[in-house]
C-alpha cells in the first residue's frame, strides 16, 4: 500500500522538476502551462506523502491518483503516436505498472478493511 504512495509520489516530484526544463518539453524557453503543471504535480506528490501516513484511512486517494496517471499516459500515448514527443515504450510501461499498482493496493485495502469491521 505505502509503495503505491510512494512510487507516484515520486513520479510527481520527478515530474514538477522535469516539466521546468524546457529542452525537455520540446521548447526553447518556458512557458506559464508549464509553471502551472509543475505546481499541480508538486502539490500531488505532498498529497500523496500526507495520505501515506494513515494508508488504510485515505485509500480513496488512490482512485483520483489513478486517473491522473491513466490520463498523463493517454496523453503520452496520443502525442507520441503522432509524432509531436518520442514515443517511449518505458514511460508506457511505467504508467501501466504504477496503475496496476495502485489498483491492486485500493483492492487490498478495500479487502483487509472490510474483514476488519
Amino acid at each position: 500500500m505505502r509503495i503505491s504512495y510512494w512510487a507516484a509520489a515520486i513520479s510527481d516530484f520527478s515530474i514538477a522538476i522535469l516539466v521546468l526544463i524546457p529542452e525537455r518539453m520540446g521548447l526553447a524557453e518556458i512557458e506559464y502551462p508549464m509553471g502551472l503543471l509543475s505546481v499541480i504535480a508538486f502539490s500531488w506528490g505532498v498529497l500523496l506523502l500526507i495520505a501515506d501516513r494513515q494508508p488504510f484511512e485515505r485509500r480513496w486517494i488512490l482512485i483520483p491518483t489513478i486517473l491522473v496517471v491513466a490520463l498523463l499516459t493517454a496523453v503520452r500515448i496520443i502525442f507520441g503516436l503522432n509524432g509531436t514527443i518520442e514515443f517511449s515504450t518505458g514511460l508506457f510501461l511505467y504508467g501501466l505498472v504504477l496503475i496496476l499498482l495502485m489498483a491492486y493496493s485500493y483492492q487490498c485495502a478495500n479487502k483487509l478493511v472490510s474483514t476488519n469491521k
